[in-house]
């Protein structure tokens, strides 16, 4: 099979180049002693026919035959662009010209010195930069969302708080109570307060041991009798330690001379960690709203205090 492709493709690349040359009936031909390769008759070949040939069989033929030598000769041999085989010099000429081709087709190539040369350090910072800055755009938009969906929230909160009929009995606290949802309990807890006295709370021992209150309702007030009454001892008690620091944090700022009224708190175990704690809360409030000169000078006040407290 492969001989009869190779007499036909034989034949076609003599008729392109005109010759008249008669070609014996074709036989079948010996198989090659080199494996990939094929063995045709020299007669009516010429070396540019065989380098075409090979080039689009895409493998090395050998012919035997008159002028076999020569056109064995001129296996893979690289073509010029007349399609003519060409030697070693003139390979070496056609390298080196696709080699200035590949060249030219770069995009950087400039042998004139006509363009600068681009800074992609430069460029890829610029691309980077710009990507922060966009990305810095979506995230300062994200936030104004997030505030905007907070403070509406809020307000619907708010809203909802005001709302709200206020409890002037106990009866009515208690039912108020019952109507609140978990999440604000700790709020109504603080807001209702002044109205959490011992008689509301021995209201509600009155009412869980009445003989018409059924299990559910017993399990209900004994349950907001524990939630109202712990909670508001928390409440007590963190009023009392913030109302006392700052009690004696007004007495140390309006000292006219704070070093002797630090001794004198000294003395009467008056600074604790409490009023550092207080002390530096309003530091750094002051900083934050801008008044940077009262935070400095409570800050002198802090380490001067702070050389008698333990843990300060």
């Amino acid at each position: 099979m492969i001989a009869s492709a190779t007499s036909s493709v034989a034949l076609r690349a003599t008729a392109f180049r005109g010759t008249a040359r008669g070609l014996a009936p074709a036989r079948a031909p010996p198989l090659a002693a080199r494996r990939g390769a094929s063995v045709v008759r020299a007669s009516g070949i010429d070396p540019e026919s065989l380098a075409i040939l090979q080039q689009k069989l895409g493998q090395r033929i050998d012919v035997e035959g008159v002028g076999a030598e020569s056109l064995n000769a001129t296996a893979g041999k690289l073509l010029g662009a007349d399609g003519r085989a060409i030697d070693k010099d003139e390979r070496k000429k056609v390298l080196k010209a696709d080699e200035a081709g590949q060249t030219a087709l770069e995009i950087s190539y400039d042998p004139e010195g006509l363009f600068p040369e681009v800074d992609e350090t430069a460029a890829s910072m610029l691309i980077d930069k710009k990507l922060r800055a966009r990305e810095l755009e979506l995230e300062k938009k994200q936030e104004e969302e997030q505030k905007e969906e907070y403070e509406k929230a809020r307000e619907e909160l708010e809203a909802a708080r005001e709302a709200r009929v206020q409890p002037t009995t106990h009866a009515e606290l208690v039912a108020y109570f019952f109507d609140t949802e978990f999440n604000e309990m700790e709020y109504e807890i603080v807001k209702q307060r002044p109205k959490l006295t011992d008689e509301f709370f021995a209201y509600l021992i009155e009412a869980r041991n009445a003989a018409s209150a059924d299990e559910e309702e017993q399990g209900k007030l004994d349950a907001l009798y524990k939630v109202t009454s712990e909670f508001v001892g928390f409440v007590d008690q963190t009023t009392r330690a913030m109302l006392s620091p700052l009690e004696r944090l007004t007495k140390l700022l309006n000292a006219p001379d704070k070093r002797a009224m630090i001794l004198e708190m000294v003395d009467k175990d008056e600074l604790d960690l409490n009023l550092m704690a207080l002390l530096k809360t309003n530091i750094n409030t002051a900083r934050q709203g801008g008044a940077e000169d009262a935070a400095l000078f409570m800050e002198k006040i802090y380490k001067a205090a702070a050389k008698f407290v333990e843990g300060a």
